[in-house]
Formats: C-alpha cells, structure tokens, sequence
C-alpha cells in the first residue's frame, strides 16, 4: 500500500459496550485491514526505548518498549486512524501517536488508569493493536478509589476485550476514572504487538490530585 491508498477498512462496524460508572468502551473490529505490515513497518523503522515507571514503591524499568511518532513522521495508517477518530468522536487530538512494543508474552502491563490526562471524568482513549492478539481486561476501580497492589491478582468484574491485528478500542466517559485496564503476560510463545493510542479529555470535573504512572517520585528522607 501507499500514501494515497487507504488504510482504513471502508464501512467499518462499532459496537459499543456500556459499563458501569457513566463509562463505556467502542469495539471496532478489522478498522485497519493491513494492520501486520504496518506492525513489521513500525517495529523496523521507530527508534524504540525503555522508559522508567512507578511500581511496587519503586521507579522500575518500563515492561514494555515506547516510542513516538509526530508530523509527517506517522505512518499513514496511523494518520488516517487518528483522523477517524477526530471525526467520529468530535475531538482535535495533536499530531502524534505514543506507541508501545510488547516484545513477547513476557511484555506487559498491570492494571492502571490514564491519569497523565488529569482530568479524568469525560474523556475519549483510541487504543488501535497491530500484530499479536493478546489479553486486554476492563474492570471496575472499586470502592476506595484508588488503584491498590493487589489489583493485579483481584479478577472481580474483569472483561476480556482481546483486541486483534487491526482492532480499535476506544474508552470513554469516566472510563479512566471508574475502570482499570490491562494487558497481562501470556503462556507459551507470543510474537509482538504494538498498541497505538490517542488520548482526549474535555477538562471537565474534578481534576485528579494523584501522580502520573511516569510521573517522579520523592521520597521522605535524607
């Protein structure tokens, strides 16, 4: 494919699945048909690094590998999701794409909730997967409101989206203030996936007082 062939599938099918809270997630299946070659393309040509995070009081290794795309530097496919995604949602998004590599079923992500956007109460999260189908769980926050280290081994609630080559999930509402969600190591051999993501929130409600997953930490002491 190129540049003035589309990437994207012609007619595609949302279904959206309501939760609890004011929160909702939009499953589009097969949005990006080719989604493989642009996992191939991306995999061997993005300047890929590990980022540190926050985790078990702790700054960690990030398990998984970042990058991002910005400009005229996006793949096509990219621009043309976003652009979607612009128009169906009715929100501007900036000119980039954070993207992350999970290398093998080693790679992960525990549960967590996009707290960088700060304002969490509307907001709208594109999460498009390309290459491997692995697990992808929702589940309620719970009642203290805060995320807790046994969140991880707690599947109360959880629902499995497994997002494929291609498929586009997309959080909304309060979302991101009512729900964790996660991608959790795999059994036996399990070849990359990469997730790209757009984030929006409206800036409206209550502002989250809580630090960001790669937000630093200070520590009391000498």
């Amino acid at each position: 494919m190129n540049e003035t062939t589309p990437w994207l599938a012609a007619d595609p099918v949302v279904e959206r699945v309501e939760l609890a809270d004011r929160s909702w997630v939009d499953v589009v299946r097969g949005l990006v048909p080719a989604a493989d070659a642009v996992h191939d393309e991306l995999v061997a040509q993005v300047p890929w690094k590990q980022d540190r995070v926050f985790g078990d009081e702790r700054c960690i290794d990030d398990p998984r590998l970042g990058a991002v795309q910005t400009g005229d530097d996006r793949h096509p496919a990219l621009r043309e999701a976003q652009s979607w995604l612009m128009r169906r949602y009715r929100i501007s998004l900036p000119a980039s794409v954070p993207l992350a590599l999970y290398r093998n079923e080693r790679d992960s992500v525990g549960f967590h909730r996009d707290r960088e956007l700060r304002w969490l109460e509307d907001t709208v999260i594109g999460v498009l997967t390309l290459g491997a189908q692995r697990p992808w769980l929702m589940k309620p926050l719970g009642r203290s409101g805060q995320r807790t280290f046994t969140d991880d081994e707690d599947t109360t609630g959880v629902i499995d989206l497994a997002p494929a080559s291609g498929d586009l999930l997309v959080m909304g509402g309060r979302c991101q203030a009512a729900w964790l969600h996660a991608v959790p190591k795999v059994q036996g051999r399990c070849r990359s996936r990469i997730s790209a993501q757009w984030r929006h929130t409206s800036r409206r409600g209550r502002r989250d007082p809580n630090p960001g997953f790669y937000a630093p930490r200070r520590f009391g002491g000498r």
